[in-house]
């Protein structure tokens, strides 16, 4: 069958490209649309929960009892995405944003989620903002959190060569929560440096937890430019300090730099029973 002249003739491309662009942005505002619907139904939820905890304000545990027993009434009907945590989770979204209309459409309930686990106001909304900004998804804004960019941005104005990042940081590794307890960043070296605290016998299994914790942050959470990880490991036995630094990979290549600008061990000696008393009250 030989073509008609009308088949042999090619479609502008511009045209084709631009009826494509049409179905895509139409595809993704209508999965926008459905995941700017579950923010509204938490944030509903959220707001019909603070105001029936608000009925029985007289009882001090009501609000645990409420949560615990609407979560028993509807999670067997609409599944785990209505349990006791993602209940809390939805009054607490409420009680952060409790008007409606500033509540942005660029963001789905996972990133809420994340920027409700926040404390610091101020950290919350520069990474609210950014995330609009910037179109980041959740797995960006996660990579950002995680990598501490609020922290490290602040440090332009910060004339401290050591930052406090974290305390009982929470990392997640498969099924498995760990907390590390204390988590720096040095600008001078540019690093991470983990801190462990021990108040037993130093054993084995110390030395390989503070490795996983320096792996995890060396892996997933430092940039590319940046210094490898340093792990500090302080124990503390009967009147002995024993204070066990694990250095990155080819740590002779380091070495030298890395102690002129951490403290001495002396130093962290001296400190660790302060840190130690300071851990125990926890």
């Amino acid at each position: 069958m030989k073509e008609t002249n009308e088949e042999k003739e090619h479609l502008p491309e511009k045209f084709i490209q631009e009826i494509k662009n049409i179905i895509l942005t139409a595809r993704t505002n209508a999965v926008r649309s459905v995941d700017f619907c579950r923010v509204q139904m938490y944030w509903q939820m959220g707001q019909r929960i603070f105001e029936e905890e608000q009925q029985g304000k007289e009882r001090a545990d009501y609000g645990i009892y409420l949560i615990r027993n609407l979560a028993k009434e509807i999670q067997p009907e609409f599944g785990s995405g209505f349990g006791p945590r993602q209940l809390e989770r939805s009054r607490q979204f409420y009680r952060l944003y409790p008007i409606a209309s500033t509540l942005w459409t660029q963001l789905n309930w996972s990133q809420y989620k994340l920027l409700i686990s926040i404390e610091d106001t101020d950290k919350r909304e520069y990474y609210l903002h950014e995330a609009v900004n910037n179109c980041w998804a959740f797995r960006e804004l996660e990579r950002q959190v995680n990598s501490h960019l609020y922290e490290r941005l602040l440090m332009s104005n910060d004339k401290e060569s050591v930052l406090a990042v974290a305390r009982q940081k929470r990392i997640l590794l498969g099924d498995d929560e760990f907390f590390i307890d204390l988590v720096l960043y040095n600008r001078l070296l540019r690093c991470f440096v983990i801190i462990e605290i021990k108040t037993g016998k130093l054993t084995h299994q110390d030395l390989g937890q503070l490795q996983m914790y320096v792996n995890y942050y060396d892996r997933i959470v430092k940039l590319l430019e940046e210094s490898p990880t340093v792990g500090i490991l302080l124990c503390s036995q009967k009147n002995d300090v024993v204070v066990k630094m694990a250095l990155p990979d080819n740590s002779n290549l380091h070495a030298a730099e890395y102690k002129l600008y951490l403290p001495e061990e002396k130093l962290l000696q001296t400190k660790v029973e302060e840190w130690t008393i300071e851990f125990n009250k926890k």
